[in-house]
């Protein structure tokens, strides 16, 4: 069973390398290419166990499907309210900017920050250029 599992994970591990913030959906699509016999539920099974363990990210966004995240590391995501992508926004930049942030709201509340999860919302440029 150990093995079986194992072997899924990585396929999954796979995927979520290949592929850009995807769906369940998209993940067993991606895998069913070479391993027609893997369910769906496999993949949400294994996909919630990895974001429960703090593997990978489980972003969700509204309405919207969840979506995962192999980068583990605190950053920022954008996502495109008209075609759904999810982008990275990561830098040096950036990184002191999240720093501080989390430095204030725990100044602020005395909560230790151990996790957090921040997205922003607009039109990607390929979705402007449609319009």
């Amino acid at each position: 069973m150990t093995k079986r599992y194992s072997a899924q994970k990585m396929m999954i591990e796979e995927a979520l390398m290949k592929l850009d913030h995807p769906t369940a959906s998209e993940v067993h699509e991606y895998i069913k290419k070479d391993y027609p016999n893997i369910s769906l539920g496999t993949v949400y099974r294994n996909l919630g166990l990895m974001a429960e363990s703090g593997e990978i990210l489980r972003i969700s966004y509204g309405n919207a499907p969840d979506r995962f995240d192999i980068n583990t590391h605190n950053h920022v995501h954008v996502s495109c309210r008209e075609c759904g992508q999810v982008f990275d926004a990561e830098g040096p930049e950036l990184d002191g900017l999240l720093d501080a942030i989390e430095e204030h709201i725990e100044k602020a509340t005395g909560v230790t920050i151990e996790n957090n999860s921040m997205y922003f919302e607009g039109i990607c440029s390929q979705c402007k250029k449609q319009s």
